[in-house]
């Protein structure tokens, strides 16, 4: 008995890692695009780095907090502060995205 013979789909050759890839619009290499990728990279890194600093300002707290009251309230303002610069970022992003979105879009074409 022989066995069944799978046809072999998979590409071949140099080209193999962007046979998958269609046609990029021209918009991915607008530089308009890319300013509004950097700023979306930006406003992260800027949001990360402000983070940090509360997560070492509220370590520095706690290492000198005197009793579990204090305790408590200083991870009561830690968790308050983290929630709001969570919900203002996520806007912050959002608007960042839409500008990149929309950067990338095609001139409306009139009928």
């Amino acid at each position: 008995m022989t066995a069944k013979k799978t046809p072999d789909t998979a590409p071949k050759g140099p080209a193999l890692p962007f046979t998958a890839i269609p046609t990029l619009p021209s918009a991915w290499f607008a530089t308009d695009a890319v300013e509004k990728l950097g700023d979306i990279g930006g406003e992260f890194m800027e949001f990360l780095t402000e983070r940090i600093r509360e997560d070492i300002k509220t370590q520095h707290a706690i290492l000198h907090c005197k009793d579990a009251g204090e305790l408590r309230k200083i991870q009561e303002d830690f968790l308050q502060t983290a929630v709001n610069q969570y919900s203002a970022q996520a806007g912050r992003m959002t608007e960042l995205a839409n500008a990149f979105l929309a950067s990338m879009m095609l001139p409306r074409i009139d009928d």
